[in-house]
């Protein structure tokens, strides 16, 4: 993988010649200065923890952590909160559940919503409402044990689902072990994993085998139960414990676990067994539990401390590929304007990999892979079962949205389905038929020097002279996110003065030319737009409509290679 990016603010020309020789470095070798507390996000990149305080967990004055009762409804207002908090409700819409086998999805009955198999891959397809619209999002758990086969049958029913629902589909690749806040939520603290392929009621297994499982979680947003092997070293002082035997089912209570984690373990135990429950607390165990167990052995005894989420910058990448390489070229300082109908978008928050697809993107199909790809040849080491999310043009989920700091959700799809949108071709310059329009009135504008002799501006266009039925038409580049729009008014007009003569300025007018060195009336931040197409076509390789309809950064890239910024 080949990654391209600006380089870092604070790289010296002339490094320490002591430690560049000490370390046996090329003498070439840069070294960037970097302050405490004003870390870059690459220099954050490089290390696997980064902490700092973020979410529903804080610490109180005692240095203990303390809960923080979830408001959905600053979810559903607050799109960074739920982006940080990786929530886009409570989880209580709608759920639906299918299981692959023999390479068809069957579906699985709501009774058993949340109890999974290491061995299985199964579909979890959620709805919910969000600003009154639909929304979707299917997760795609794999387990530890799935086959290649069940593997790839997953994702071909998947996109199978998705071809279904027009497109509509947030797609999240899910592995064992390491779901997400919103997928443990939808279960309500019931979500349950088995070894092997034997589900709750332990088909395939001889009823007398001893069973242990790991409750891990205080509340119904963060609660997974995990079968583990039946034997002592499995156990931790400051966790809690389900050991299932043929005539009882032992809760065991380490001794650093908490009031939450006994509740929640009660609660999960009638989903595991129907045997009569039994309390055991650490060091108060009968004989026949550690025979159940194999006999006593050591297993970890000290308090395990609470993880701090991860102080992370999120960071933008386009995705291409050259000659099977992936290659990524990082946006800075992004925004919604930088993700282009025709591009394919890594958005990388550390605790998610997002594949944002544009409408016309090429190469979809290769976007997990991609995906895939960054975190194993990431630099910190990354782990392969960080969850990487499918989004869709259009059908973007708060948990993303919420990473840019504006976000306009009508923007590209009012409110057309992906499939839609594809073939409607939404470009942000209109129909060619009024862009030929405009391009053979504007030779003739006449550029007039702006009031005050200011350069603050574009310069004013007179109206058209027919009667062509043109209210708004945007022009130009785009502007924060969203396009510069010029309104030309549907008049007539008896001014017909020509533009220089030819009815646009020549390159050399405009190329490379200071402020100061341009013609009166010209835009600075525009000189591009003063070419002829014929010119325009010749230096940039592609018509004025093209350009305006890529994103501002791919822009401002062309024109600083081609001297026009």
């Amino acid at each position: 993988m080949e990654a391209r990016s600006p380089q870092p603010a604070g790289l010296t020309e002339s490094p320490p010649q002591g430690f560049i020789q000490a370390k046996g470095y090329p003498t070439y070798t840069n070294v960037e200065v970097v302050n405490d507390g004003a870390e870059s996000a690459a220099f954050k990149q490089l290390f696997r923890t980064w902490t700092h305080e973020l979410g529903r967990k804080k610490l109180d004055r005692t240095g203990r952590s303390t809960q923080v009762k979830l408001d959905v409804g600053k979810l559903h207002s607050q799109p960074e909160l739920a982006a940080q908090l990786r929530m886009v409700d409570d989880g209580s819409g709608k759920v639906e559940m299918w299981c692959i086998q023999d390479s068809g999805r069957q579906p699985v009955d709501s009774k058993h919503h949340g109890q999974l198999c290491s061995s299985n891959c199964y579909l979890i397809l959620y709805t919910y409402q969000k600003l009154g619209r639909i929304q979707y999002i299917l997760y795609l758990w794999q387990g530890h044990q799935a086959t290649a086969e069940e593997t790839k049958a997953l994702h071909s029913n998947a996109e199978e689902l998705d071809h279904l629902y027009q497109g509509a589909l947030v797609q999240e690749h899910v592995t064992m072990g390491s779901e997400p806040p919103h997928f443990l939520a939808i279960f309500q603290g019931q979500l349950v994993i088995f070894q092997g392929s034997t589900g709750h009621h332990g088909k395939g297994q001889p009823a007398s085998v001893p069973r242990l499982f790991h409750v891990q979680g205080t509340d119904g947003y963060d609660t997974r139960t995990m079968e583990v092997p039946a034997r002592a070293p499995s156990l931790n002082s400051s966790e809690v414990f389900l050991l299932v035997t043929a005539g009882v089912c032992y809760l065991w209570f380490g001794k650093g676990c908490n009031g939450d984690q006994r509740e929640m373990a009660r609660t999960v135990v009638t989903v595991i067994s129907g045997n009569d429950k039994e309390t055991v607390l650490e060091g108060q165990e009968p004989p026949h539990f550690w025979e159940a167990l194999g006999g006593r052995a050591p297993y970890p005894s000290s308090k395990r401390l609470p993880e701090e989420a991860a102080s992370f910058q999120p960071r933008l990448f386009e995705c291409s590929s050259q000659k099977g390489c992936l290659v990524l070229s990082e946006v800075v300082f992004f925004g919604q304007g930088d993700l282009d109908k025709y591009d394919i978008m890594l958005l990388d928050t550390w605790q998610e990999i997002f594949l944002w697809l544009g409408a016309a993107a090429s190469e979809r199909k290769d976007a997990v892979a991609w995906g895939q790809e960054y975190l194993r040849t990431h630099p910190a080491g990354r782990s392969l079962a960080t969850p990487i999310v499918l989004v869709k043009q259009g059908h973007e989920p708060p948990t993303f949205t919420g990473w840019f700091s504006t976000w306009d959700p009508y923007m590209w799809s009012n409110n057309q389905s992906y499939e839609e949108v594809v073939k409607s071709g939404v470009s942000h310059l209109g129909t060619e038929s009024a862009i030929s329009g405009i391009t053979a009135e504007i030779n003739n504008f006449q550029l007039s020097q702006w009031p005050g002799e200011s350069r603050a501006g574009p310069p004013d266009l007179p109206a058209i002279k027919d009667t062509q039925d043109i209210s708004e038409m945007e022009l130009g580049p785009r502007v924060g996110g969203r396009s510069a729009s010029t309104s030309i008014s549907t008049s007539n007009s008896s001014s017909s003065v020509s533009l220089v003569d030819s009815g646009s300025l020549p390159p050399e007018r405009l190329r490379y030319q200071a402020v100061e060195d341009l013609p009166q009336g010209v835009d600075p931040t525009r000189k591009e737009f003063y070419l002829s197409d014929a010119d325009f076509q010749d230096i940039f390789g592609k018509s004025k409509k093209e350009f305006y309809g890529m994103a501002k950064w791919k822009q401002q890239q062309e024109k600083k290679k081609l001297g026009f910024f």
